[in-house]
């Protein structure tokens, strides 16, 4: 689409010096894309998917941007409802204007011009238009995702797993000789640490035991169905561990006594809550830990949110639909006696910690 006399997204967009011109421009602009932490789909990559319109590739499971419409006021048919996908694109066109000084309006006009050449700002009143424009473009072979992947120089590209994934599309693209880009899984056990919700951890248990093979009856066991699991993450090219938590747990020592009930708590199936779920996520977590030092892996930890506010639309939508929100907790001396308790084994791996 023409550009304007002035664009929003200029050749400098963001460089504040001439020192910062010259360090992106210069160096930074031609190098790869190592992309360590995504959500985007291994099945989508792998079956190298065309997508029908701008709205699958931009709306159809990008929660941040369902967290703007909401707060916006957006009727939840407009996001994750019953409306068309170009009702559902007018709606986030609605919304765009109103998001100025959110990294979502930066993010938002960069996609369009980077990826669709659109050098307007998006608005009602040519979100026709755009939609239309960038639909043409998706109809053709260049705009699948493999084809956005080679676009922007990608040569690592992490997802991000649950540790009971069979992980067959990430095997799909490693054994595909048209395919390019490593396709990497990243081993994230969130489910693991939610030992509050009794029967989605029981379930999960149950799951983790098939996917490993073991037989999970105690805190032991636990532990060396996940090391199968990380074994075979590994031989599947997986260097990476995340965890979301909202806090690292208090160090608490899981003495014989917790052992005893957390075998009793799986063999009744959960049927009374755990007594002490910080000493069981704090023995868990470490244990993990020491498993990634022994394979070299990094390990991520994303700490600060309140998950699944909505208990109404993690019920009808499921997690990570745009309903969690910034903490107000305490982290550093938690997480200081964590690492330490790692270190002082020298058994702390590579970590990086987001808030």
């Amino acid at each position: 689409m023409a550009a304007g006399s002035k664009m929003f997204i200029q050749e400098n967009f963001l460089l504040q010096s001439s020192l910062a011109e010259k360090l992106y421009h210069g160096y930074a602009e031609s190098q790869p894309i190592i992309d360590f932490h995504s959500h985007l789909s291994p099945f989508e990559i792998a079956t190298n998917k065309k997508f029908e319109n701008i709205t699958q590739v931009w709306l159809s499971g990008d929660h941040y941007k369902w967290r703007a419409m909401r707060t916006f006021g957006i009727n939840e048919k407009y996001i994750t409802g019953t409306a068309s996908d170009s009702e559902k694109f007018q709606a986030w066109a609605k919304t765009v204007p109103h998001t100025l000084r959110n990294p979502l309006f930066h993010w938002t006009h960069l996609e369009l011009k980077n990826s669709f050449g659109v050098n307007d700002l998006l608005n009602t009143e040519n979100a026709d238009k755009v939609f239309a424009h960038c639909n043409e473009l998706l109809n053709s072979n260049e705009y699948t995702s493999r084809k956005f992947l080679e676009k922007y120089n990608v040569v690592y590209q992490a997802t991000t797993d649950d540790p009971t994934d069979n992980l067959e599309y990430h095997q799909k693209a490693k054994n595909d000789p048209a395919f390019n880009i490593e396709l990497v899984p990243t081993f994230r056990p969130d489910k693991a640490f939610a030992i509050h919700d009794s029967s989605g951890f029981i379930k999960y248990v149950g799951q983790l035991s098939e996917a490993s093979g073991v037989e999970i009856n105690d805190i032991h066991s636990l532990i060396d169905a996940f090391q199968k699991r990380i074994d075979f993450f590994h031989e599947n090219n997986c260097r990476i561990s995340d965890h979301g938590l909202q806090q690292i747990p208090l160090k608490k020592i899981f003495d014989a006594t917790l052992e005893k009930e957390f075998k009793e708590f799986i063999r009744s199936k959960g049927a009374k809550s755990f007594s002490d779920p910080d000493a069981y996520v704090f023995y868990l977590l470490n244990a993990l830990s020491k498993a990634y030092h022994r394979k070299g892996w990094v390990q991520q930890f994303h700490l600060g949110a309140i998950r699944n506010n909505n208990s109404r639309l993690l019920t009808t939508l499921g997690a990570d639909v745009g309903v969690d929100s910034i903490g107000d907790y305490s982290h550093a001396s938690r997480l200081s006696t964590f690492l330490n308790e790692l270190d002082k084994e020298d058994k702390l791996t590579k970590t990086i910690i987001y808030n």
